[in-house]
């Protein structure tokens, strides 16, 4: 299963109305780099892309393009934990 992730859902500057996905105490410690790492270490295979996220197009984001056998829920509550 293929699933899409936008920089965007970790972001704590922006509102979850806007699109931000988890709590504001694990969003402050995203970086895309972090996120790469937590990807790896989950042995999911991960192509990263340039993008804008639909609700704000007009900030650029990275698009995180995953192969996993999970829910996108599921994999946001893991990240979630590993960035708390």
């Amino acid at each position: 299963m293929t699933l899409t992730l936008f920089s965007q859902y970790f972001n704590p500057k922006i509102s979850k109305s806007m699109g931000r996905r988890i709590p504001i105490g694990p969003a402050r410690n995203f970086s895309d780099n972090k996120l790469e790492e937590i990807l790896r270490s989950l042995n999911f295979h991960f192509e990263v892309r340039e993008g804008a996220y639909p609700r704000i197009p007009w900030e650029k984001s990275k698009i995180y393009v995953i192969e996993a056998n999970v829910k996108k829920s599921t994999l946001l509550k893991l990240i979630e934990r590993r960035l708390g």
